[in-house]
């Protein structure tokens, strides 16, 4: 015989299951797949303008495209950046984001030269600009010149009043000794924000089952 006990927690665990987290991209265009506008290196991402533009390369690790960082003669800086909702027209953070520690991935190859360096800082931007730095991380000591290597970094956890992140990915070098040369690669770049899911129909259906249970049995208690 089911019992209001049993029902109400038939009812709980349904809720619990539609409740379940999932993950998104903060920023678009991970891939560098889809073609920005006239000067953009690829949608979403614009070069910071240091004199050695990013731009797109076929040399990919998955898909067409990868984002291409380098300084070939020698000295200066190579960065891509992305303000993921004024750049990249993705949903503004919300409250629900708040405390969420989210984690960067990437794949990446190539090499940042002797005297070089690979880089990537996420900030979080509110109403009145820059409220933390997400993460501030170099790379170059990941990085291979024949094979594609995945990085991951976990960033600070978003705070009150963050309406977006804006990253800055890039590299910068000195003079280049030893011939080595100034080139890294990035792939199939995330980073992971907590979000509910839109629950599959099947959950809704559990779910009215447990509540019509709870009905029932109050109904009966009361009768």
């Amino acid at each position: 015989m089911l019992t209001l006990k049993t029902a109400v927690a038939l009812a709980a665990a349904c809720l619990a299951g539609a409740a379940g987290a999932a993950t998104s991209n903060a920023f678009a265009n991970g891939g560098f797949e889809a073609n920005g506008p006239g000067g953009w290196v690829a949608a979403g991402w614009l070069d910071a303008g240091t004199g050695a533009p990013a731009t797109r390369s076929a040399d990919a690790h998955s898909g067409q495209y990868s984002l291409l960082l380098s300084v070939p003669n020698g000295i200066g800086a190579s960065i891509a950046i992305q303000d993921a909702l004024g750049h990249g027209g993705m949903p503004a953070l919300t409250a629900a984001n708040v405390g969420d520690t989210p984690w960067l991935s990437f794949w990446a190859k190539g090499d940042a030269s002797t005297t070089g360096d690979a880089f990537v800082t996420v900030r979080y931007m509110g109403a009145n600009g820059v409220i933390g730095t997400a993460l501030s991380q170099t790379f170059q000591q990941q990085l291979s010149t024949s094979n594609w290597k995945q990085i991951s970094f976990q960033a600070a956890a978003i705070p009150a009043g963050a309406t977006t992140v804006f990253m800055e990915i890039g590299t910068r070098v000195g003079p280049i000794l030893d011939n080595r040369p100034n080139a890294v690669l990035v792939d199939d770049l995330n980073f992971s924000l907590t979000t509910a899911p839109v629950p599959e129909p099947s959950t809704y259906a559990l779910m009215l089952g447990g509540l019509a249970a709870v009905g029932a049995v109050a109904r009966r208690r009361r009768a």
